[in-house]
């Protein structure tokens, strides 16, 4: 009997201290580069406290909307995504999720995307009378908005859509895409693998600021929109996730946020952390929305 009890104890003990978890759904491929700012975030996340145990899933394709739709209705589920969280229903509005299902969680950081060619190492090179393809990491995202602004200079040139950046980063460096919708760290770490032969060359950039010697598009005349379409990477959750849960998770992952480890993982990837407070994180989530909607209305799928 005693031994029972100790073990019925002993039971209850670890079911008392057992962690809770709590998945981030991340919307692409769990390859992208841009993916270790949120591995690293758990961790950090992880090590602060113990009632919650983070998780990292991916769930790509549909420009985010299947993770989108997925934590919509899924416990316990945080949605890691960019701007493409606001333009894919714009574009798509009867095959995407409804972002008036979320609630803003944690702003992340802003990263500018770059516009990368194996073929071309620069814009004098490339003809205005050829057809040319441009991959992006899907339709209705924010690629797919930063192809469309090139394309008004290269009437030729079609988006091949893919499910991730590094997706369209391998058709890029196989040949079989002229161009590559990317973030930096995508073809700066190609650069640096000495196995590759071929160079990827970063044409452009996102902005108005270079980065680490890259050029702005904008400078480059191409149209000034692309000075606003740096990307967001942020945390949202589902509208129904109960105030406690929703609060808890955001102290953990703001501060977790703003640990060295983490704003290192921001610098790695070109992204300018963004520490937006309790007080402003709706007027933020309504102004993102806002803002992507105004720039993808009229965009057309095809």
């Amino acid at each position: 009997m005693k031994k029972f009890l100790a073990t019925l104890l002993a039971c209850v003990s670890v079911f008392a201290v057992a962690k809770e978890n709590v998945t981030i759904v991340y919307s692409w491929s769990p390859s992208d580069s841009i993916t270790n700012i949120d591995r690293t975030l758990i961790a950090e996340a992880n090590r602060l406290q113990d009632r919650y145990n983070f998780l990292f899933d991916a769930r790509p394709g549909a420009g985010g909307s299947i993770a989108a739709n997925y934590v919509a209705n899924t416990p316990n589920t945080i949605l890691a995504n960019s701007s493409a969280f606001f333009i894919r229903p714009t574009v798509f509005p009867n095959e995407s999720h409804r972002v008036e299902d979320f609630r803003e969680l944690m702003p992340q950081c802003s990263a500018p995307m770059a516009i990368t060619s194996t073929r071309y190492s620069s814009w004098q090179e490339v003809p205005q009378d050829q057809l040319l393809n441009i991959g992006t990491s899907g339709l209705g995202v924010t690629t797919h908005l930063a192809a469309i602004q090139i394309m008004n200079r290269y009437p030729g040139m079609q988006v091949v859509p893919f499910k991730s950046t590094s997706e369209s980063l391998l058709s890029a460096v196989s040949g079989q895409t002229e161009f590559h919708v990317a973030f930096l760290a995508e073809p700066e770490a190609w650069k640096q693998d000495s196995a590759n032969k071929k160079r990827l060359n970063v044409l452009g950039i996102t902005g108005s600021q270079k980065v680490n010697g890259y050029t702005p598009l904008v400078s480059q005349g191409f149209p000034a929109v692309l000075a606003n379409m740096n990307v967001p990477f942020h945390l949202t959750v589902s509208a129904k996730t109960p105030e406690d849960r929703f609060r808890d998770w955001r102290d953990i992952l703001t501060r977790a946020a703003r640990a060295p480890s983490v704003q290192q993982a921001y610098a790695n990837e070109y992204c300018i952390p963004m520490d937006v407070a309790d007080r402003d994180i709706n007027t933020w989530f309504e102004a993102q929305h806002a803002q992507w909607k105004k720039l993808s209305t009229g965009v057309k799928p095809n």
